[in-house]
């Protein structure tokens, strides 16, 4: 397998004295520092299904080495090391955790980039209302409260669809009495629905956005993340927070998130390629700070959010338009 090497000797300090003699010495005091610090990339392999999270495959605990695929991605992230290949499991079942990439463990090089193959998988943020959760509104026909909404930008979602999401007015209120059958609101931190007369919330196969962030990226570099869903998330389905450099979202789908579907910040610049984003709460695509993204084949959902909101940062390149709208909340 490749070999992984950190340092990069071309950002070294050329040392005071230019004598060839201890340019040599030096630079064999920097090769035993690289070489003491290589690592051999391998697959990490998830199956949230048949997986299991105890396994002692480089050896983190005094006992046998075990091997065979996680159950959590975030304990093959616990583990991996540079230039590591995290292979998802495209299961039935959505993966329900929010992942963050950090530091040099979770960064690849030029040659071998640090990869999560999502095969198809979706990883997904969202999850039932508890069924205790709802209040009846008075004096309003069959219009309900969720008393425990979660906080920022959540979502109301249904696997069926059919429902319409009505945005608060300017001054955050919106009468209760407008809302139609099978449509929803938040305001005042909380989330109405309007049922069909004669039905309760529990009646409709119904989800909110509960977890925060989908993929948090922070000083990561040469990262590749292909082949996702990333879904239900209360902020961002992609967030590179700061520092992320080299890195690629490939064949991925960011939708029904709260605020936005890929979120580029700080000083980071990642190239967003032959992915669509759609269905996301404030805008489709998000920069701030010196935050760069570069689109290449990205198709945005210009009908139900903006396609891009900028608190600094900018975007590089084009995208297409949705086609047609897409099926409602």
């Amino acid at each position: 397998m490749p070999v992984f090497v950190h340092h990069d000797c071309r950002r070294q300090k050329e040392p005071p004295h230019r004598g060839a003699p201890l340019r040599a010495a030096v630079g064999c005091l920097l090769l035993f520092s690289v070489i003491s610090v290589d690592v051999v990339a391998t697959d990490l392999v998830v199956d949230n299904v048949r997986g299991s999270d105890v396994q002692n495959d480089r050896g983190q605990a005094p006992a046998a080495p075990s091997f065979g695929p996680y159950r959590t991605i975030n304990r093959a992230l616990a583990v991996a090391q540079p230039g590591d290949r995290i292979i998802l499991t495209k299961t039935p079942i959505p993966y329900r955790e929010c992942i963050s990439l950090t530091g040099i463990n979770n960064s690849g090089s030029p040659q071998t980039p640090f990869r999560i193959l999502g095969n198809g998988a979706t990883v997904d943020g969202s999850e039932p209302p508890r069924p205790d959760g709802w209040d009846v509104v008075p004096d309003v026909h069959d219009v309900w409260r969720y008393r425990q909404s979660p906080p920022g930008f959540g979502l109301l979602l249904s696997s069926t669809g059919g429902w319409q999401s009505l945005p608060p007015r300017d001054n955050g209120l919106l009468p209760l009495t407008q809302l139609e059958p099978k449509s929803w609101t938040r305001q005042a931190a909380s989330i109405y629905i309007r049922t069909e007369p004669g039905k309760g919330p529990r009646d409709y196969p119904l989800q909110m956005t509960m977890l925060a962030t989908g993929i948090t990226l922070y000083d990561v570099q040469h990262v590749v993340i292909e082949d996702l869903v990333v879904r239900g998330f209360r902020l961002d389905g992609v967030n590179a927070h700061e520092r992320v450099t080299d890195t690629v979202l490939r064949n991925v789908t960011a939708e029904f998130n709260g605020r936005s579907g890929i979120s580029i910040g700080g000083a980071s610049e990642v190239l967003v390629r032959q992915s669509q984003v759609q269905e996301n709460g404030t805008a489709q695509l998000r920069t701030e700070g010196r935050g760069v993204i570069r689109l290449q084949e990205v198709t945005v959902d210009e009908n139900s959010a903006p396609a891009i909101s900028h608190d600094g940062g900018s975007v590089r390149g084009q995208w297409q338009p949705l086609a047609s709208d897409t099926e409602s909340r």
